[in-house]
């Protein structure tokens, strides 16, 4: 259902690297955004997910500084041998688009008529209606880095529709990208 086009989440590619066989451990989860509250809460949430997947993940905002587009290579390699993590995961907006949307609901028609003093009486009305709307579409890279190889080992390319709240969004998009993440047997799937 989430894969559909009209659907919040669009699958655009996921890669992996074909000798790549190793699962999830303990990962450090980093997202990259100007935002500080999204970034905790998709760090926070996509722990969480993890963990019940029996991974132990690390969310960079409790153990990093704020980060940049660009963060200081050094102090993450730093971070990452003291924590003794395998991989990082890395979630950044690569683009972001803005679409309005017009839904037209069309036309109402009502009138009143009366009869009295032997002849009709009465007024008619009508007006039309219509909303605009606007979405945010975001075009999402994660990419899996482990720390032995030094190299990204797999990757996912998607688009997230945002028409309310990002934090919704990011509930939304969690899911999808652990899903991914099983289905590349990057983590254990969980019995159904």
């Amino acid at each position: 259902m989430l894969m559909a086009a009209c659907a919040p989440v669009k699958t655009l590619e996921v890669w992996k690297a074909e000798d790549y066989t190793r699962q999830l451990d303990k990962v450090l989860l980093i997202v990259l955004t100007q935002n500080d509250k999204i970034r905790n809460q998709f760090e926070n949430v996509f722990s969480d997910q993890l963990a019940k997947q029996g991974v132990e993940a690390i969310a960079s905002h409790k153990v990093l500084p704020p980060l940049s587009e660009n963060p200081d290579r050094d102090v993450v390699v730093a971070k990452v041998k003291e924590l003794g993590v395998t991989s990082v995961l890395v979630i950044r907006s690569i683009s972001k688009k803005e679409i309005t949307n017009h839904q037209y609901g069309g036309v109402v028609l009502g009138g009143v008529a009366v009869y009295s003093d032997g002849g009709w009486y009465g007024y008619s009305y009508g007006y039309s209606y219509d909303r605009k709307y606007d979405t945010d579409v975001f075009t999402i890279s994660t990419k899996l880095y482990d720390v032995d190889s030094k190299k990204p080992e797999w990757s996912y390319l998607s688009q997230v529709n945002v028409e309310g709240s990002r934090e919704g969004a990011v509930n939304l998009f969690i899911p999808v990208i652990v899903k991914q993440l099983e289905d590349s047997q990057l983590i254990k799937s969980l019995p159904k």
